[in-house]
């Protein structure tokens, strides 16, 4: 074979623009071969793979639940045309059987596949076929079917047709808070009854771990009862660590909350509950420092248009330059950007009439930090929930060369703060609250102040 052959099928990047290859039998060809076959991809390549694999996976299980659904629509057929029996089990409970004995599962869990195939083939078919495609998982359409069960048939529509338009974007824990807002508004009644229903089957259940120790739930509590017993723990808990305790909070926790329940007393080390950040949304960022993206409404706009022109660029980059040179090419892009949208975000960031001119100390005014809170709910990594008065309030460029500001503030969980400290990561503040992580291996993922 030629030089010029070896060298340029030696170059071509194996998953390059893979990335929507449709799930079926020809990606499982793709996905075929023994591991040795990863050591020759890149960082990027590796990754491509990943999500290849869990959308092979979503269609995978897509098949498995339509072939439960076509199974329990025969055996439903079956009871209606007979005379069903009380004394024997109806088609569904046969069918979960039928399942679990094929399956080597328990009835429950053979149980809720049954659920999810008849919903999925039925009223959720939009959600069973984007599971087919590989758009979302299992555990995401588990959250779309869980929050629409018990709704009217109209609300159980609109509501899988706004989950799906950004399901795919959203970790389950997003896509969970999205849908129960929209589901509220949508029914509030059906919610409501859902509920009450729920608390009536309130339980404490016990599970064995794999290491020998044991979790202790309490279940379908009301929620303002768990919040209220969670909340009382943890001020105890932070008082004995202000008071020099060296245990680890959540070890305190889990301490003060046995001795509880074996009938021993609060200790008298309980200090006021965390103030809960204000839910009052930032005030709009000054049109005119947005420029063309931006429009009188306010910041959204403007924020919305900026975040699809940054992803414009770096894929441009992505595109023209050798696998090899990825991460280092995306890094320099990110930064650039960032440099170049400099004068506009100091504008818009010190364009507020307050004094605070963000070089006057380390900790941010009280002010300040419920704006920062306020516009991001959770920690800014993308798929994290820890909520955002929990993080640190992390000065995204370090402090002094970076400055106290809106510009350059954002909550962080202290694994991810570790994480944009680990070399290799990058975490950019392009503007008052639009974010950009840059992965080792080349990837970006950016995080919009409107995250839910």
């Amino acid at each position: 074979m030629p030089v010029e052959i070896v060298e340029a099928i030696g170059d071509q990047r194996e998953w390059g623009d893979r990335e929507w290859f449709p799930p079926g039998a020809q990606l499982a060809i793709c996905l075929s071969g023994g591991k040795e076959r990863l050591a020759d991809l890149t960082d990027d390549e590796l990754l491509q793979v990943v999500v290849a694999a869990r959308r092979q996976t979503s269609w995978a299980q897509a098949r498995e639940l339509a072939a439960i659904g076509e199974l329990t629509q025969r055996r439903v057929r079956d009871e209606d045309d007979g005379d069903p029996d009380y004394r024997v089990l109806s088609a569904r409970e046969s069918v979960a059987e039928e399942v679990a004995a094929a399956l080597t599962v328990t009835g429950n869990a053979a149980t809720t596949l049954v659920h999810l195939a008849e919903r999925l083939t039925g009223p959720l078919a939009a959600t069973g076929d984007a599971l087919s495609a590989g758009r979302i998982d299992l555990a995401k359409a588990r959250v779309i079917v869980d929050t629409a069960d018990g709704l009217p048939d109209q609300a159980v529509g609109d509501v899988e047709v706004v989950a799906l338009a950004k399901a795919s974007e959203q970790t389950t824990g997003q896509l969970r808070r999205r849908v129960r807002r929209i589901a509220q508004r949508l029914a509030p009644e059906a919610v409501e009854e859902r509920k009450r229903q729920a608390v009536r089957s309130r339980r404490l259940e016990l599970f064995d771990t794999p290491v020998g120790t044991a979790d202790l739930a309490l279940c379908d509590l009301p929620a303002e009862d768990a919040h209220a017993i969670y909340n009382k723990i943890t001020a105890a808990a932070r008082g004995l660590k202000a008071d020099g305790d060296t245990r680890a909070l959540h070890c305190i926790r889990a301490d003060l909350a046995t001795q509880l329940l074996h009938g021993h007393q609060l200790p008298n080390a309980i200090r006021t509950p965390v103030v809960q950040p204000t839910s009052d949304p930032p005030a709009d960022l000054p049109s005119s420092a947005i420029g063309d993206i931006g429009s009188p409404a306010g910041e959204d706009l403007g924020v919305s248009g900026l975040a699809a022109m940054v992803d414009r660029r770096l894929g441009h980059v992505r595109g023209r330059v050798r696998p090899a040179d990825l991460p280092a090419a995306i890094a320099r892009a990110a930064q650039r950007v960032r440099d170049e949208l400099a004068s506009a975000r100091d504008a818009a960031c010190h364009g507020h009439d307050d004094e605070w001119d963000g070089r006057s100390g380390y900790r941010p005014p009280a002010a300040l930090r419920r704006e920062v809170l306020a516009r991001y709910p959770t920690c800014v990594f993308p798929t994290c929930n820890q909520p955002s008065h929990r993080c640190d309030l992390d000065h995204t460029v370090p402090w002094r060369p970076g400055i106290t500001c809106r510009c350059n503030l954002a909550p962080l969980c202290r694994r991810h703060h570790r994480l944009k400290q680990t070399p290799g990561w990058h975490l950019h503040h392009l503007w008052p609250g639009l974010l950009l992580w840059v992965t080792p291996s080349g990837a970006w993922y950016i995080v919009r102040p409107d995250r839910q």
